[in-house]
């Protein structure tokens, strides 16, 4: 018998799949996947409008901070990628104020699930598309001042 997570496509699960290989940033991701999922759960639970506003705030607080870490990790590595990498951010940024902007009473459950499945999607493509590249220029890097 599968478990009750196993059903749930809201539902988001670390794995090495999501790593990029740096423990500090790992550590962030893995809280923005369990912020991600606390806004699914109060979503789901038909939470009142207030807790899914707290939540969503704690996501973006979250992602303020993480992003403006990955920044300064870019500069001083010399990442040739970092002012894309940091529009971006900017994307993710806006796309969460406008969610946040969003909540209301008037929405539907259905509204909001939605809404939420949206940051999920939101999140992991810009993990696996845009930190694996930094990731692999990090790692590269790391592989060619280890030769030097």
């Amino acid at each position: 018998m599968s478990s009750p997570n196993e059903s749930l496509p809201w539902r988001l699960e670390w794995s090495d799949e999501l790593s990029v290989h740096l423990p500090e940033i790992d550590a962030e991701h893995q809280r923005f996947v369990r912020l991600v999922n606390e806004l699914n759960e109060v979503i789901v639970a038909r939470a009142g409008v207030e807790e899914v506003k707290a939540r969503m705030r704690l996501l973006q607080e979250d992602a303020e901070a993480h992003f403006a870490h990955e920044e300064a990790l870019f500069r001083q590595w010399h990442y040739p990628d970092a002012e894309a990498h940091a529009q971006k951010h900017e994307q993710a940024l806006r796309f969460l104020a406008e969610v946040m902007a969003g909540f209301s009473q008037e929405k539907t459950g259905y509204e909001w699930i939605e809404t939420a499945l949206k940051v999920k999607q939101v999140l992991i493509e810009h993990i696996m598309l845009e930190d694996m590249k930094y990731r692999d220029f990090y790692l590269a890097s790391q592989g060619s001042a280890a030769d030097a």
